[in-house]
């Protein structure tokens, strides 16, 4: 019996070093730079996003959205696909409907909110950007600064996904209404000419808030 326990701890102990190093060999493959270390990398696709305001769309037509803990409501339709378009599967995320709050389409279902929300539950900054996390890790400084005007001298925040975000793709959040939206447009390099560098810094865990 002591013999049979002796052979067990020594195959658990064997274990926990073949687990740190496959843990320490799934970190590198990450190719996730140190904390508080810059890391840059060129070809990355650059997109925005922004937050549509109902009171902007003039469709006669409507769409009612049943709204988790609201119920059943009626919204422009223009500005329903554009918030979440169940065609394509996928929209803008969130938009200020005309009574001031903001309606959200996430988990599959309509939800209402004070604010436009990010991954992490949030209200979405002005410098708010979404990420692959498998790349960029959640709430990294981000940099890119081919872009024009002040986005080139802009620190964003990783703190939002899309569900077309994948791989070295950032969508970079530009506010709410149609002047975000022709922002959004000015932030938009996806041509294969048009690549941008980007650069992240991953915080320490000291140095979030």
């Amino acid at each position: 019996m002591k013999r049979y326990n002796s052979v067990v701890i020594f195959l658990i102990l064997a274990g926990g070093l073949v687990g740190a190093f496959a843990m320490k060999k799934s970190k590198a493959e990450m190719n996730v730079p140190p904390a508080d270390e810059m890391h840059c990398s060129e070809g990355w696709r650059i997109t925005g996003y922004f937050t549509p305001v109902e009171t902007d769309y003039m469709s006669e037509d409507k769409t009612d959205v049943e709204i988790e803990g609201v119920g059943r409501m009626s919204f422009d339709s223009e500005f329903v696909r554009t918030v979440f378009d169940e065609e394509l599967g996928y929209g803008e995320g969130w938009g200020k409907t005309r009574f001031g709050w903001y309606l959200g389409n996430y988990d599959g279902r309509w939800h209402k909110s004070d604010d436009p929300l990010d991954a992490n539950n949030s209200p979405l900054l002005e410098n708010s950007v979404a990420v692959d996390n498998a790349l960029i890790p959640n709430d990294s400084i981000v940099t890119i600064p081919g872009l024009p005007d002040e986005y080139g001298k802009k620190e964003f925040i990783s703190n939002d996904v899309g569900v077309t975000v994948h791989g070295k793709h950032i969508d970079v959040y530009t506010g709410e209404g149609k002047q975000a939206e022709e922002e959004m447009y000015r932030v938009t390099f996806e041509d294969e000419n048009n690549l941008q560098e980007v650069c992240f810094k991953v915080p320490s865990a000291k140095n979030k808030n």
